[in-house]
Order: structure tokens, then C-alpha cells, then sequence
């Protein structure tokens, strides 16, 4: 690759769709800088940092822990069903979330230069100017419920009520064509799909064609 560049990939895709281990072999095998955003989403909502205090002014000092901290478990209770108070909570979030990941790449461009950002909401949280392409791992509701019940225990009615609330392949095609269309960036490559039904075997040898691609952009 020439000096001077970066190339920024998104990674985005549901719940047990195996986004955890296209980021190992991405990070093992080409040495991307991997950047998970729900990470820094949760050091942003520690005691002293940037979201902290805007979190407990909107939803009470009944969502902290004995230790002072805010319980994920209490927050997600108190902002259940009210997609008002979610909006709000996201509003304080994303911004922090967002600026967070620019100082991490800014501040890493002269030793890297292939960055993965992975986030849940990468889409709903309009990340498209960050990124010069958006990768879904993929695979059928059936084998994510699969994973899920064996990685984590969940019961059946659990996974199929987080999938179902998820967006799916279509709505990530359709946020992606829509920046196209109204951007004037030349150096947004657009939304792909790996898919993850079978081996990681079969979704490492996809990863590697893409990067052959973004390899010979530059």
C-alpha cells in the first residue's frame, strides 16, 4: 500500500451472525486496526467520563450500582419500551462514541492502515462518512439461534425475540445505496455481504477475496 493511506471497513450484522470472528482474522492475518464501538460505548458511560453525567441527569441516579457506576442491566430496565428515552440515550452516546473512534484513527494512521469499525448500529448511527466500504456478516436465523443457545444459554424465545427486532440485509443495502446516491465521495465502495452459514473456513476465504479487492485499490 502507498504511505499516507487509510481504508476504513464496517462491519455490522446481527446477533450470533459470527461478527467476532471476522474481527480475529481480520486483526491476526492483515493486521487491521479493529475498533469496537459498543466497547467505547461502554468506557464512555464510566464515572468521570464524557457521557456519564448526562446519562444519570436524564435517567436518575436509581440506574448506579453500589459502586457508583451505571448498571448496564438498570439502564437497559429503565429505558425498555420508551423509544423516546432511547433516542435521548443515543443522542448523548453516539456523538461521544463517534469523535472517540476519529481521535483512535487519526491518532493510529501512520502505523496502520486498514481500519475495522464494528458496531450493532453502525448503520443507525450514520457512520457512512467514516467508512470507505460496510461488510454484513450474514447467516440464517436458524444457525444464529443455534450459536446463541450454545455460546450463551439463551432459551429459544430469547434469540428469536433479539433477531426479530434486528435489521436484516435489505436495510443495510438500502442505508448504503442511499449515501451513494448523495455523497460525491469517489472513495466509498459500498456494501457487501459475507455470508456465515457454514465453516469459518468459508468465511475466511471470503474475507480474503474483499481484501484482495481493497488491496488492489491501492
Amino acid at each position: 500500500m502507498k504511505q499516507n493511506k487509510k481504508y476504513v471497513i464496517g462491519i455490522t450484522g446481527g446477533i450470533g451472525s459470527g461478527k467476532s470472528l471476522a474481527l480475529s482474522y481480520l486483526q491476526n492475518k492483515y493486521g487491521c486496526f479493529v475498533i469496537k464501538a459498543d466497547d467505547i460505548g461502554n468506557e464512555v458511560k464510566l464515572k468521570g467520563n464524557v457521557c456519564f453525567e448526562p446519562i444519570v441527569k436524564l435517567l436518575g441516579k436509581d440506574i448506579l450500582g453500589d459502586n457508583g457506576e451505571i448498571v448496564k442491566s438498570f439502564m437497559a430496565e429503565k429505558i425498555f419500551n420508551d423509544p423516546v428515552l432511547v433516542d435521548k440515550v443515543n443522542d448523548i452516546i453516539h456523538p461521544a462514541v463517534r469523535k472517540e473512534i476519529q481521535s483512535l484513527i487519526r491518532a493510529n494512521s501512520k502505523d496502520n492502515k486498514i481500519f475495522v469499525i464494528e458496531a450493532a448500529l453502525l448503520v443507525e448511527a450514520d457512520y457512512f462518512s467514516l467508512l470507505n466500504e460496510l461488510w454484513e456478516i450474514n447467516a440464517d436465523k436458524e444457525t444464529r439461534i443455534e450459536r446463541l443457545i450454545s455460546s450463551r444459554g439463551y432459551p429459544r424465545e430469547k434469540c428469536e425475540s433479539i433477531i426479530d427486532l434486528q435489521h436484516g440485509t435489505e436495510y443495510f443495502k438500502n442505508a448504503s445505496d442511499e449515501y451513494i446516491k448523495k455523497t460525491a465521495r469517489k472513495d466509498y465502495y459500498g456494501f457487501k455481504v459475507l455470508n456465515n452459514n457454514l465453516t469459518p473456513d468459508d468465511l475466511y476465504k471470503q474475507i480474503d477475496e474483499k481484501m484482495e479487492e481493497i488491496n488492489g485499490r491501492f
